[in-house]
């Protein structure tokens, strides 16, 4: 817009000024050589690109998290609280009995998860890359969606450095996590117990206690085999 402006004030007044000179007989040389300049003036500005406009300051190039668009994965993620309805049965025995110990040894139990559809699982990871590629972007205009996919990745509990792989022991119904605190000395029935140890009695295992403490699936599954994934 500014050349354009210019181009419309200033370009006519050199050529009206060029042509005036030049029809002049009494120019002298000095005149002359202002005349050229004139001119090549007048061409450089008449052969000078528009530039083109620059991105509107505030805009995020960054793509947002996709919708839900499976009936069952929206459902799970209006829910109030983790779905247990999805759970093997023996799963949902040991669950409840992991309650109960903990319970009675004077610790708190929280569930976290436990049964997700194929659908809702896929929603997990593409939140939890969504983070990763946003969570180090300072860019004044991705501010409002770093902060919604952060919200959404803390609401889920996920783990930076454990991602949601596609096939998991809660797609099966035989994972769940739950954030679980014990006394600093927890007795059962007059004898010291620890957590893990609890966990055994009840018949689930933390398969990463390292990199994902809360995460529980059932100690046997068919065939004697353990499942680690998440």
């Amino acid at each position: 817009m500014y050349f354009l402006r210019f181009s419309k004030s200033v370009l006519p007044c050199l050529a009206l000024t060029c042509g005036l000179v030049t029809a002049n007989p009494k120019t002298s040389p000095a005149n002359s050589d202002w005349t050229g300049v004139l001119i090549d003036l007048s061409v450089l500005l008449s052969s000078t690109a528009v530039p083109e406009p620059a991105q509107p300051a505030g805009v995020c190039q960054v793509a947002p998290l996709p919708a839900i668009a499976d009936p069952e994965a929206r459902e799970f993620e209006d829910a109030l609280g983790p779905v247990t309805s999805g759970l093997a049965p023996a799963m949902s025995r040991a669950l409840e009995r992991f309650q109960e110990l903990v319970g009675s040894a004077g610790g708190t139990f929280v569930l976290r998860s436990a049964y997700r559809p194929p659908a809702y699982q896929a929603h997990l990871q593409q939140v939890w890359f969504k983070w990763m590629e946003m969570r180090d972007n300072a860019e004044p205009g991705c501010q409002l969606l770093r902060a919604e996919v952060r919200a959404e990745f803390m609401g889920h509990h996920l783990i930076e450095n454990q991602k949601p792989v596609t096939s998991s022991d809660h797609t099966r119904g035989l994972a769940f996590d739950a954030t679980v605190l014990m006394p600093r000395i927890a007795r059962l029935r007059k004898r010291p117990v620890s957590l893990d140890g609890l966990a055994l009695l009840a018949g689930v295992v933390r398969p990463d206690i390292v990199r994902d403490p809360v995460h529980y699936k059932l100690a046997i599954t068919r065939g004697g085999h353990t499942s680690s994934s998440d």
